[in-house]
């Protein structure tokens, strides 16, 4: 386990041993900065001298790896999960609430038309896929502010989304040309229209087809995550899709699944990847500074990965990033001590109620001095804040979100070690510790 240092003027140093550290540290040369990961800064001048430092990052639209090698030696490797459903679903949820404003008995608010103009902004993201840029860009300064990074390799990819949905039409449309350009919505002014033209106007439960009123049916509800795209789309008549809606949630699900002859190809990952490398080639050869950006694939970090015998993680492919394709030894392959582990939450809950009529009062703000993902110290362990109750007794769980305790009484023997932030940081060795205990609390 290294420390890492930062000079006089916060700019970062080569680390260095945990004893050197701490006979700085009781010489009064130097103060703590942070302790995940232990950082120290000198208080006296010192010289400037730096090796190369080569960081490889393992972009993902889940989760992040990140790898810092010098001499041979893995100075920093972390894993860094990513939101995901979590922000549609609010952002859904908040559309929900702006909208039933407008039908209820409330104050007359003018239309406002102003606020909607970051619809049509230029190189305007989503929510979700703006939120996964900056997390990458957010641990590339993270990494530059704790050791002298000298060159970024940076391992992309890019999809043929067309393929991916209609492999049987690009395969018969290659090496024609324009051909491959045309997608399966050619000449169909929407997607309602195609999805009948391909159903042939035809009822896919009763098969009955003239004096029909037909509609298009979602095979995966939206409130499910559907999505609007001709494969999750089935057409039937106005009867049966009466009937369907008519039946319990779960027995329509079951129903309406029968109805789809193929499986449903997920290109929202694929999507987020593409359009994440063309925002971090921007970024990176867009720098004013003299780093070198070196831009590599996933075949190439596989080949060395395998060529030297490790095991598929994120870290480990960030290693290999970083290594380019030179013998790194990597100790501890299932559970490294000096792994980070780290996780992107929100900067706070808002939500006030629950319940159908809201009769459930939340407490969103601090109680008993903590709130929820407060790292704290109690006799059952060391862990985040998950739930809170006015009873005082917590639930803690690890970075995961495995409970460690369902009932921690915070109002003894329990310390606050860490306020929230928007990044969660634990350390790998006190997941395996955690596991173990756990393992043996089953078994007692």
């Amino acid at each position: 386990m290294l420390v890492f240092v930062l000079n006089k003027l916060k700019k970062p140093l080569m680390p260095c041993s945990p004893a050197k550290a701490r006979r700085l540290l009781k010489k009064g040369l130097a103060k703590v900065i942070s302790k995940k990961p232990f950082t120290i800064k000198l208080l006296f001048g010192s010289s400037r001298y730096k090796q190369e430092v080569i960081a490889g990052m393992d972009t993902g639209s889940k989760t992040i790896g990140i790898a810092a090698i010098a001499n041979g030696k893995v100075l920093y490797q972390a894993e860094t999960k990513l939101r995901g459903e979590e922000i549609k679903k609010k952002m859904d949820q908040r559309r929900m609430y702006r909208r039933s404003r407008r039908s209820r008995k409330l104050r007359y608010r003018k239309p406002r038309f102003l606020n909607r103009r970051a619809n049509a902004a230029i190189d305007r993201l989503a929510p979700s896929v703006k939120h996964k840029v900056f997390s990458h860009l957010r641990e590339k300064k993270f990494i530059e502010s704790i050791l002298p990074v000298s060159v970024w390799i940076v391992e992309t990819a890019s999809f043929d989304i067309h393929k991916i949905t209609n492999p049987k039409g690009v395969s018969k449309a290659l090496g024609k040309g324009r051909t491959y350009q045309k997608g399966r919505m050619l000449d169909f002014y929407n997607v309602k229209q195609y999805v009948l033209n391909r159903d042939k106007y035809q009822c896919q439960v009763c098969k009955k087809k003239n004096g029909l009123k037909l509609h298009v049916h979602h095979i995966q509800f939206r409130s499910n995550g559907g999505t609007n795209s001709p494969d999750n789309l089935t057409s039937l008549c106005e009867t049966c899709h009466d009937k369907l809606h008519k039946l319990k949630k779960e027995e329509a699900e079951k129903s309406s699944k029968k109805l789809q002859k193929s499986a449903q190809k997920q290109t929202k990952h694929a999507t987020e990847i593409s359009i994440l490398r063309s925002q971090l080639c921007k970024h990176f050869r867009n720098l004013g500074s003299s780093q070198v950006f070196e831009e590599t694939f996933g075949y190439i970090t596989k080949f060395n990965r395998e060529s030297a015998n490790l095991l598929k993680s994120h870290h480990i492919d960030a290693i290999c990033i970083a290594s380019r394709g030179e013998r790194i030894e990597v100790q501890n392959q299932n559970n490294p001590s000096d792994l980070f582990l780290r996780r992107c939450v929100s900067k706070g809950d808002y939500q006030q109620t629950r319940g159908i009529r809201s009769e459930l009062k939340i407490p969103t703000g601090k109680l008993f001095g903590l709130k929820k993902f407060d790292l704290v110290k109690t006799s059952k362990g060391v862990g985040f804040v998950k739930g809170k109750r006015s009873s005082g007794f917590f639930a803690i769980s690890d970075i995961n979100g495995t409970i460690i305790s369902d009932s921690v009484n915070i109002k003894k023997n329990i310390s606050r070690t860490q306020a929230r932030k928007s990044i969660l940081i634990w350390r790998s060795q006190f997941v395996s510790d955690l596991k173990d205990k756990v393992s043996l609390r089953e078994k007692r």
